[in-house]
C-alpha cells in the first residue's frame, strides 16, 4: 500500500507534473537589504521580522525577462539551469563556473528586489569571488555570468578556472565555443583549452595581483538567432549596467503598496517581478502563469488568485487576457474540466473569478458579455447535484459526485469512489458570488432563483457536515475532507478549500462554531508559525497555504493573528525572495515539491499584505484590521495607491509623526456610491481599546489626526 506522500506525488506527476526530488542542503546566510530605513519590523519578542530563518536549504531564482520564452533559472550555487524536464532529469543542462576547486559558498542575494541580477559570493583562501548572473535583452537574448575575483592576500594568485557543462542533450567544442544540441552556444572571455569527459571545459589561467580584482565572463546564447555578445570584459560590465537600467525602467505595477518594513516590501516587489517573469505570450497576448518549470501554465485555481492580485495592482486589462483564456476552455456542457473532469470545483472558481474581476474593475459591461457562459457554468453545478443522487453512495446526495481534491489528497486513487467536501466548498463560493453579481447587474429575478439553488446546496452541505463532524486529539471540532472520514487522514489534510470557503467564499457567519473549531484544529498543528502537514507532504509545509489560513483568521476578525502568519510566510522564502510550493521543516531531510519561483505563492503574499490594510466587507471598506503594530513607529509611512477594490480604486496613507504621538490618516474618495462607509480599525496600534474604530465618509476626502496615546481612540480632523 502506498503512503500518503507517495499518493500525493503520483497525483502530482500525472495531473500537474510536479517535480519532486529529495536533495540535501547546507546552512543559509541571510540576505540583507541595502538602503535607508529599518530593514525589518520587530515586536517586543523580536519574532516578527524578516530574516529568512526558515528558508529552504536550496532554491532557484528567475533571471529571465518579463514575458520571456527563455525561463532562465539560477540555483543556490550560482549555476544556470536550462531545458526543464529534458534528457530524463529535472534540468537537461546545468552550466557552472568553477574558479578554483576548493571554493566555499558564502551567500547569495539579488541586486535588488526589482533587479534580478543574482549575486553568489564564494571564497577560496585569500580569493573573494562574486558571480553575477543576469539576462540580456539586446542585441540578442543571452544570459551572462560575470565573475569578479579579488585577491585579498599579499602575494599574486594564479588559478585556472573551468566551466562545467552538464547536459543530457549532447555538446561539442567548436571554435572556442561549446555548442549544445547543435544550436545553443556557450562562450567565454577566457580561452577554452579543451573538453574533458564531455562536461568539463578548462579555461586559460588567470593571475590576480595582491590587492587587485580581475574579471571574466561567460555567455549562454539560446535564442532563435545565436549571437554571442558581448566580446570584451569592458563591454560585459557595460551590459550589466544596461541590465540594471532595463529593470529599473520596466513598467511593472510597483508603487501601489508601500509598507515601512523593508523586508516585507522587498518580498512584495519581488513577487510582482516574479509574476511578470513567468508570463508567456500565447496567441499574441500575455498570459499569466504559475511558474517557469513544472507549473508553466495557468491552472484555474492558481490563476484565479494570480489574476486577482494583478487586478488589485491596476493591471486589470492584462489580467482579463488570462480570464478570456480560461473562459475559452469551457466545455459545451458549461463545465470546466482543465485539471480533470472530476475537478468540479473549477466551476465555482470560474464564477468567483469573473464576479470578483468585474467588481474590482467596475466593469458591468464586461460581466454582461460573459454572463451566458457563467449561466451555463452555474447550471452545470446544479447538474452535478442531480448526478449525486444517482451515484452509489447516499453520503453526497444533493452535493456532487465524488471528485478530485488536490492540495494534499487525491480522489483519483480510489477511482473517485470516496465522497468529499472539497468541491462543494468552492461551488458554494462560486454560486454565492454569482448571486451577488446578478444583483449588481440588476438581474433581480435571476438572483432570486439562483439564491434558492445556493440555499438548497448550502443546506445539503451543512446536513452532511453535521453528520461527519469529528474532533481532533485536542477536542477541536472539524469536518474531514473525505466524507465519513474515509481513509482516516490527518485532520488538517487538504483543508485549503475550507479556508477558501471562509474567505473569499464568505459562506459562513463570523460566529459559526465550525469555523472556530477548524481554525483551532489547524492552529494546533502549527510548526515554524505555519500549518503543518496540510499539503502533499504530510511532514512538511505548504508555504502559501499560509495566506489561505491568514485570510481566514482575518475574516474572522483576528487581524493580529493574520499579521503574525504573514511574517511566518515571509520567513519561509529564500534569500532571493521567492517560495517553493512546499518544503520540509528546517533541519529535516529536504523534499522539493513543486515549482520555484511559485507565483501562486507570490500572488498570495501580495493579497495577504494588501488585505491586512484594506478589506471589503459587504457594503463597507475596512482599513488596518491586520496592521502590524511595529509598522506604527515614529516616522513610518504605510500607503496604498490606486488599489482596486469593489468600490473603485483606493488611495490612502497612514503617516506616523516623528515624535510618535500622533498619526495622520489621509483617504481619497471612492468612486462607487455603493460603499456605505469606510471603517478604520485603531485597536492594537492607536490605543488600548481593541475595538476602537474610526468611521469615514467614502464620498469625501478624509484627513484625520489620530492620537497614539495608549488610552485614546479619538481622532481630530475634517
Amino acid at each position: 500500500m502506498k503512503t500518503q506522500t507517495q499518493r500525493g506525488r503520483e497525483f502530482a506527476r500525472t495531473s500537474r507534473k510536479r517535480a519532486l526530488n529529495s536533495l540535501a542542503g547546507a546552512l543559509l546566510c541571510a540576505w540583507r537589504l541595502a538602503g535607508p530605513g529599518p530593514t525589518c519590523g520587530g515586536d517586543a519578542t523580536g519574532t516578527e521580522r524578516v530574516d529568512f530563518r526558515y528558508a529552504p536549504p536550496e532554491w532557484q531564482a528567475a533571471i529571465c525577462l518579463p514575458d520571456d520564452p527563455c525561463k532562465s533559472l539560477v540555483d543556490r550555487n550560482g549555476h544556470l539551469l536550462y531545458h526543464y524536464g529534458q534528457g530524463g532529469r529535472e534540468f537537461g543542462t546545468l552550466l557552472a563556473v568553477e574558479v578554483t576547486s576548493n571554493t566555499v559558498w558564502q551567500k547569495q542575494e539579488l541586486q535588488s528586489p526589482r533587479v534580478p541580477i543574482v549575486r553568489t559570493y564564494m571564497s577560496s583562501g585569500d580569493l573573494q569571488i562574486v558571480q553575477e548572473a543576469f539576462a540580456l535583452a539586446a542585441p540578442s537574448r543571452n544570459d551572462m555570468v560575470l565573475v569578479h575575483v579579488t585577491n585579498n592576500g599579499r602575494e599574486p594568485r594564479t588559478f585556472a578556472p573551468k566551466l562545467i557543462v552538464d547536459t543530457a542533450l549532447g555538446c561539442r567544442l567548436e571554435n572556442q565555443s561549446v555548442v549544445i544540441s547543435n544550436h545553443e552556444t556557450i562562450a567565454c572571455s577566457l580561452k577554452m583549452t579543451g573538453l574533458v569527459n564531455g562536461r568539463q571545459v578548462p579555461l586559460e589561467a588567470m593571475t590576480v595581483p595582491a590587492g587587485r580584482t580581475a574579471a571574466f565572463f561567460v555567455v549562454y546564447s539560446s535564442g532563435g538567432k545565436i549571437e554571442v555578445n558581448p566580446a570584451t570584459v569592458e563591454k560585459a560590465e557595460a551590459a550589466r549596467d544596461h541590465a540594471v537600467k532595463y529593470w529599473e525602467r520596466e513598467p511593472l505595477p510597483y508603487g501601489h503598496v508601500q509598507v515601512p518594513d523593508a523586508g516585507i516590501q522587498a518580498l512584495l516587489d519581488s513577487s510582482i517581478r516574479n509574476i511578470w517573469q513567468a508570463r508567456d505570450i500565447k496567441k499574441g497576448v500575455p498570459v499569466f502563469q504559475v511558474g517557469p518549470t513544472c507549473y508553466r501554465g495557468l491552472w484555474i485555481v492558481d490563476g484565479a488568485f494570480i489574476l486577482e492580485s494583478a487586478t488589485m495592482l491596476g493591471a486589470g486589462r492584462e489580467a482579463r487576457n488570462g480570464i478570456a483564456y480560461t473562459l475559452s476552455l469551457q466545455k459545451p456542457t458549461g463545465a470546466f474540466e482543465v485539471l480533470c473532469p472530476q475537478y468540479y470545483k473549477e466551476n465555482g472558481i470560474v464564477l468567483w473569478t469573473c464576479a470578483r474581476h468585474a467588481r474590482l474593475t467596475q466593469d458591468k459591461a464586461w460581466l454582461e458579455s460573459v454572463w451566458p457562459k457563467l449561466e451555463r457554468t452555474a447550471a452545470y453545478i446544479v447538474e452535478l447535484r442531480q448526478r449525486s443522487l444517482q451515484d452509489a453512495t447516499p453520503l453526497d446526495d444533493g452535493i456532487n459526485p465524488p471528485g478530485e481534491i488536490d492540495g494534499g489528497l487525491w480522489g483519483g486513487r480510489s477511482g473517485y469512489q470516496r465522497p468529499e467536501f472539497s468541491n462543494v466548498h468552492w461551488n458554494l463560493t462560486g454560486l454565492r458570488a454569482f448571486v451577488q453579481a446578478a444583483q449588481w447587474l440588476g438581474k433581480t429575478e435571476e438572483a432570486a432563483r439562483w439564491q434558492q439553488e445556493y440555499d438548497s446546496l448550502y443546506a445539503a452541505f451543512r446536513k452532511a457536515a453535521a453528520r461527519d463532524l469529528r474532533q481532533d486529539n485536542k477536542g477541536n471540532a472539524y469536518v474531514p475532507i473525505f466524507m465519513d472520514n474515509a481513509g482516516k487522514e490527518l485532520p488538517q489534510r487538504a483543508q485549503w478549500t475550507f479556508c477558501h470557503a471562509v474567505y473569499p467564499g464568505q459562506i459562513f457567519t463570523q460566529d459559526d462554531p465550525l469555523v472556530a473549531g477548524t481554525l483551532a484544529m489547524l492552529q494546533a498543528t502549527e510548526r515554524e508559525g505555519m500549518v503543518y502537514g496540510t499539503g502533499w507532504e504530510a511532514t512538511g509545509l505548504w508555504n502559501y497555504f499560509a495566506s489561505f489560513y491568514g485570510h481566514a483568521w482575518l475574516w474572522q476578525g483576528n487581524g493580529r493573528k493574520a499579521a503574525q502568519i504573514l511574517y511566518a510566510y515571509a520567513n519561509h522564502a529564500s534569500p532571493t525572495l521567492a517560495w517553493r510550493e512546499e518544503q520540509s521543516l528546517s533541519g529535516e531531510k529536504f523534499n522539493k515539491v513543486g515549482d520555484m519561483p511559485h507565483n501562486w505563492a507570490s500572488a498570495e503574499f501580495i493579497r495577504l499584505t494588501v488585505h491586512l490594510l484594506e478589506l471589503d466587507r459587504g457594503d463597507e471598506l475596512h482599513l488596518f484590521e491586520g496592521l502590524p503594530p511595529q509598522w506604527t513607529q515614529p516616522g513610518m509611512v504605510t500607503r496604498l495607491h490606486g488599489i482596486a477594490t469593489p468600490f473603485g480604486t483606493l488611495t490612502m496613507e497612514l503617516k506616523i509623526a516623528s515624535d510618535g504621538k500622533t498619526a495622520r490618516l489621509r483617504v481619497e474618495p471612492l468612486s462607487d456610491p455603493a460603499c456605505r462607509k469606510i471603517v478604520a480599525h485603531l485597536g492594537g496600534w492607536a490605543g488600548g481599546n481593541q475595538n476602537a474604530v474610526l468611521e469615514l465618509d467614502p464620498k469625501k476626502r478624509s484627513n484625520r489626526t489620530i492620537p497614539l496615546a495608549s488610552n485614546s481612540s479619538a481622532s481630530k480632523g475634517p
